[in-house]
């Protein structure tokens, strides 16, 4: 499995992964506040292919954050993004 992007990367009410080369199996994407919290946690069925995956950002506060994205438990990749 391989995660392009995660796109925008300025976030307001929603953003998108593009994931690429996907095997079945369960993504768990982990966003966490600028302390390290868990902000929110969102578990997905994958299918094989390419997907993009959109995301409802509209439930988290104003500020920066990390999004982990883990594959089958096993840590795939890591973007920094700001929600407005």
């Amino acid at each position: 499995m391989h995660i392009e992007s995660l796109q925008p990367m300025l976030v307001e009410d929603s953003s998108h992964l593009t994931v690429l080369d996907c095997t079945t199996g369960r993504l768990v994407l982990k966003v966490l506040d600028i302390q390290g919290r868990v902000a929110k946690t969102v578990v997905t069925s994958m299918e094989e292919g390419n997907q993009r995956i959109a995301l409802n950002m509209s439930d988290l506060r104003s500020g920066v954050y990390v999004l982990n994205a883990f594959f089958r438990d096993s840590f795939i990749k890591s973007f920094r993004f700001t929600k407005q």
